[in-house]
């Protein structure tokens, strides 16, 4: 892999910078990966909780997979409780308390999440992920290091893509490290802002991209895209929203006939191209912050 950016924050931690994935000549090829694999884990009947998704939620998701993993018994600080789970992810800016208390209930019904007493404390409740969100879990960073393999097959992301469970801790455990450069990605974008935030409307934009709709000559129609609602557990209605929204924002115009054609602009490829490459970015950085937390702990236990 290419010399990236050094991350002061992170125990200068090098890693590929959001420039140089948008400058790589397979960028285009990534970027259909990164696509079809966060489709098929945001999707109806895949995605946790029988909720669409948002950045809301898959943050809250991302927390919960790594405050248990840094849980000690010991040391208060890291107990997973339900106020420690709502301050975390207060500081990405993308959900309310309520929301993430309909959320954790929610998990729990569907059998993504236990609560359990704090061992000595019977009045705190913990929140353990089970095993069926640790393996949804490992599908999703799977679907963040295929693109990046794409990129950098040398040396590869190969713990990442075959969910490999010692990886799998190693990045909840060290992923926290990064949390304000993930952050600092997200709100630089400030234009797709209000994509994350709406339910499923960044998958839905992402996916409209490669059935052609930021062709030049798509003939793609609101018709085309019915598909999408229940593919991603939202309403018809709330696709045309996305759409409304997008056409506001200069990311979509119309042609043809009444209209009836949806094109992405350049505007919006330029702006989701950037997202993409930061949120590679920052993968790259947890990747290499969970190898160097296991060879820290093999040289421990050597």
């Amino acid at each position: 892999m290419m010399a990236g950016s050094i991350i002061r924050g992170v125990g200068e931690v090098e890693h590929a910078t959001p420039e140089q994935i948008l400058a790589h000549p397979d960028f285009a090829a990534a970027r259909r990966v990164f696509v079809s694999e966060h489709a098929k884990v945001y999707e109806a009947g895949v995605f946790p909780a029988q909720f669409g998704a948002d950045a809301g939620r898959v943050t809250t998701l991302a927390i919960i997979v790594c405050q248990h993993a840094n849980y000690d018994p010991a040391d208060r600080a890291t107990w997973p409780t339900l106020s420690l789970l709502k301050e975390t992810v207060a500081r990405f800016g993308f959900a309310s308390p309520r929301l993430i208390d309909s959320f954790v209930a929610r998990l729990v019904q569907t059998n993504y999440l236990e609560l359990r007493q704090q061992p000595g404390d019977s009045r705190v409740r913990l929140l353990f992920p089970t095993e069926r969100l640790l393996a949804w879990d490992r599908e999703w960073k799977a679907a963040h290091y295929a693109p990046l393999d794409i990129l950098y097959p040398d040396p590869g992301f190969e713990p990442a893509r075959r969910r490999d469970l010692d990886f799998q801790a190693a990045h909840a455990r060290s992923a926290v490290a990064a949390f304000d450069a993930i952050i600092a990605m997200m709100w630089s974008n400030l234009e797709i802002i209000v994509f994350l935030s709406s339910t499923s409307a960044l998958i839905i934009l992402l996916t409209l991209s490669e059935m052609g709709g930021s062709g030049p000559d798509s003939r793609i129609r609101g018709s085309d895209l019915v598909h999408l609602a229940p593919r991603f557990a939202v309403s018809l209605s709330h696709v045309r929203n996305i759409l409304a929204v997008a056409q506001e924002r200069n990311f979509l115009v119309r042609s043809g006939p009444r209209n009836a054609y949806i094109h992405l602009t350049p505007h919006w490829v330029a702006a989701f191209d950037r997202f993409i490459a930061g949120s590679l970015a920052q993968s790259d950085l947890t990747y290499r912050l969970a190898l160097r937390h296991q060879a820290k702990q093999a040289v421990s236990t050597a």
